[in-house]
């Protein structure tokens, strides 16, 4: 990026140094008039045509818009604005460093084109620390070579190499350092260059979310600095984590709140009484996804404003539990009885509680607005399948139905978990989530269960299940999901594979040479697409210079 600004310097200092000698070479050759005429003139229509003026170029009159949607496509990540890690918001297709490179230098185009990149490239900056393509083979190797001036690179030293590059450059655009609202970088990046990272943070005025090491979270010693720093030159941070043995500065940030605009916040074993996280998380008025992770002292009471005495739990729109062994659906219900939490809250994760599956039925009808649920258990008995309700939302879009056998069931003969699927399925089929779009679950034969029952004409489309579903199923010795597509096509169940697409494998798509009845001749089936050629050949880039090799 520096690399790039002193190149625009010395190209405009080569045109300053140009004119100039031009200049002298007139008042010296007056003797030589014509002759110097004729060559002057043809220089100076070399100029103007080599260098015009950018207000009359074409590509300067495109709309801001334009350009930003543009821009977008070369540099996907640049619209990242979500609040996850650089590990979890990873692009997988393309190389992000690249992207940004070439992003870089459509900025030198004209000054429109910069304008317009700018606001892309500092909003959301990913320091990554190698190139996802073929050119970091050719990187490493010229960075082992070295010289007799310079020692040979880590690879552990890259991020900080960029970190610093980029330092220096918001200390030089006090502008592009304004642009920037998040800053993410690798695991190891922020835990051993903490003092680069509080230095960089400290210029960053308008931040909202830095990837922060893990002692920032926990109060270390370590991490004091970077944390004074982010009291008092980030106040617009909008997500931060508190861990265990962080609790008396948990419980005094609502004398004097640093970030009055937190949206997320995650809590992991913490031991706070119910009155002081009421009492604090009553003080971020714009919290809205709030994350509660092994509690042992959070118990109903915080949901029970009575209880509390301090007010009422905050409105949420996501909210997540996890091993917290005090909270039962009492509470649950009881948070949801509220009519306008029941109509904020979007998405709601269980997992590892004492709350029954088979009481799931109580929530939907309270979450009217709810779109995604995420229950995850080990259960020991069965199911007492004809005394529950099946499970009914007329909102929920998005359902992870995690259901396993604990260690003590699963040396028994009958396994308790098949009967929650058999419950979740009727579930399904009698029509009690019309608007469900994708389906997680732990059972790998799940799908055999609907091509089981073979539906009639109108008996499907009777139970208002009328949209395609997307199935992912696995077992516990499986590591990535099995996709299945789920749908209707014209009165009967289809239940296909869906292709895999990745490293190796070819794309395909269904071909129905019966107009989309699925009755065509012959049948439907996949066809496969060729693959590009010399995709792996074009990702390898040659470069000369090794002022540049840290791009």
């Amino acid at each position: 990026m520096h690399f790039l600004k002193r190149l625009v310097k010395s190209l405009k200092g080569a045109t300053f140094r140009t004119r100039h000698s031009r200049s002298l070479s007139r008042a010296t050759s007056f003797d030589n008039e014509d002759h110097t005429r004729s060559r002057n003139g043809s220089q100076d229509g070399s100029h103007n045509s080599s260098h015009a003026d950018p207000h009359f170029s074409p590509a300067s009159r495109v709309p801001a818009e334009v350009l930003m949607t543009i821009f977008s496509f070369i540099c996907p990540h640049a619209l990242d604005e979500t609040y996850l890690s650089a590990e979890e918001s990873t692009v997988e297709l393309g190389c992000m460093l690249c992207d940004m490179r070439e992003l870089s230098r459509c900025g030198l185009v004209c000054r429109s084109w910069h304008d317009a990149a700018q606001l892309l490239q500092y909003r959301s900056i990913r320091l990554d620390s190698v190139h996802y393509c073929g050119l970091e083979e050719e990187l490493q190797a010229r960075r082992k070579r070295g010289s007799f001036f310079q020692k040979r690179t880590s690879p552990l030293e890259i991020p900080e190499h960029r970190m610093r590059l980029l330092y220096r450059t918001f200390q030089e655009n006090e502008t592009a350092a304004t642009l920037t609202n998040f800053l993410k970088m690798p695991y190891m990046a922020r835990e051993t260059c903490k003092q680069d990272l509080a230095r960089l943070v400290s210029l960053l005025p308008n931040l909202r979310y830095v990837d922060l090491p893990d002692g920032v979270y926990q109060d270390d010693s370590s991490c004091a600095s970077l944390k004074a720093i982010l009291y008092t030159r980030c106040p617009d941070l909008r997500k931060m984590s508190w861990v265990g043995g962080s609790e008396k500065n948990f419980v005094d940030l609502w004398i004097e709140p640093p970030w009055i605009g937190l949206e997320v916040v995650e809590l992991t074993e913490m031991k706070v009484e119910n009155r002081d996280l009421v009492r604090v998380l009553c003080s971020m008025p714009y919290l809205t996804n709030l994350k509660m992770r092994s509690l042992p002292w959070t118990t109903d009471a915080v949901f029970d404003s009575t209880t509390t005495d301090v007010g009422f739990f905050p409105i949420l729109q996501t909210l997540t539990i996890e091993d917290t062994p005090s909270i039962t659906i009492d509470g649950i219900t009881t948070y949801l009885s509220r009519p306008i939490v029941s109509k904020t809250l979007k998405a709601l994760t269980i997992a590892d509680t004492p709350i029954p599956v088979h009481l799931l039925h109580q929530i939907l009808p309270l979450a009217i607005r709810l779109t995604s649920l995420s229950i995850r258990a080990q259960v020991s008995r069965t199911i007492p399948h004809r005394e529950v309700p099946l499970l009914a939302s007329a909102s929920l879009t998005h359902l992870a139905y995690e259901i396993t056998d604990d260690d003590a069931s699963t040396k028994s003969l009958a396994k308790p978990s098949p009967s929650y699927y058999a419950y979740l399925f009727e579930s399904l089929w009698n029509g009690g989530m019309p608007k469900l779009k994708n389906l997680y679950v732990r059972e790998p034969t799940f799908h055999a269960r609907f091509q089981n029952y073979k539906a009639s004409t109108g008996g499907f489309a009777a139970t208002g299940w009328t949209r395609e579903v997307c199935l992912h199923a696995k077992g516990m010795e499986h590591l990535e999901w099995t996709k299945y597509s789920i749908g209707d096509v014209g009165g009967d169940l289809l239940v296909l594979p869906s292709p895999k697409v990745g490293a190796g494998s070819r794309a395909s798509f269904l071909v129905d040479p019966g107009g989309g009845s699925g009755r065509g001749y012959g049948g439907a089936g996949f066809l496969t697409m060729p693959d590009e050629a010399g995709e792996s050949a074009s990702s390898k880039r040659k470069r000369k210079s090794r002022a540049d090799m840290w791009r």
